[in-house]
């Protein structure tokens, strides 16, 4: 298989990461220190919806067959 094993579209953790992402950066002003982070990580990341985690792993099948169609270029994933 010429596509690498740890290809992000392949790779539904990274939506989740992204989604972990999003909300930190959007505090205004920015966390004050590394452990008020890092507590809001742990308040996302304990508080992601589990339909998110169904659906990210019902697309799989729909990911495998993008990346296969593209033939190594770039999918919407």
């Amino acid at each position: 298989m010429s596509w690498p094993p740890n290809s992000p579209d392949l790779n539904p953790m990274e939506h989740i990461w992204d989604a972990m992402e999003r909300q930190p950066r959007a505090q205004t002003p920015p966390y004050p220190n590394i452990s008020t982070l890092r507590d809001r990580c742990l308040e996302i990341w304990y508080n992601l919806s589990p339909v998110m985690h169904q659906k990210l792993v019902a697309s799989i099948p729909r990911r495998i067959a993008a990346v296969s169609k593209a033939r190594g270029g770039e999918t919407r994933y």
